[in-house]
């Protein structure tokens, strides 16, 4: 077995990871500080991108929980709104967001950060369906 293969299998940024997202241009987004939204069913993409993101393309990546992330259903609904609203609060603080939007679906309370990241924030939102390159 080559060094370099010997060295890939133990990176975290491997060619099996890397080749799964290799359909999408991750180079569009121009912004630096980038928040993830998306559905909790898509746990896996948030956490491969946001590698991704940062180690390739030099970002600083957010995401709203990592504790709502892995354990949704462990949250009370109170909890999970009090997240939510968290999450509407940091959107301030970023430059562009990127919806996890895989086969293109898009729930509810992801729908509405994007809204509120239009229009009231006002800054770009990119979708990770339409950086298929």
């Amino acid at each position: 077995m080559h060094f370099y293969t010997i060295i890939m299998e133990k990176e975290r940024l491997n060619m099996n990871l890397l080749d799964e997202f290799q359909r999408y241009d991750f180079s569009k987004i121009k912004e630096q500080n980038i928040f993830l939204v998306g559905s909790i069913r898509f746990k896996d993409y948030f956490i491969k991108i946001e590698s991704i993101l940062q180690i390739i393309f030099k970002k600083v990546v957010y995401l709203c929980s990592v504790d709502g992330l892995l354990n949704k259903h462990q949250f009370s609904v109170e909890e999970w709104d009090k997240l939510q609203e968290i999450a509407i609060k940091k959107l301030h603080n970023h430059d562009a967001l990127l919806v996890i939007d895989v086969n293109n679906y898009i729930g509810e309370q992801t729908s509405e950060e994007i809204e509120y990241f239009q229009k009231v924030i006002k800054k770009p939102v990119y979708f990770l369906s339409k950086l298929q390159s």
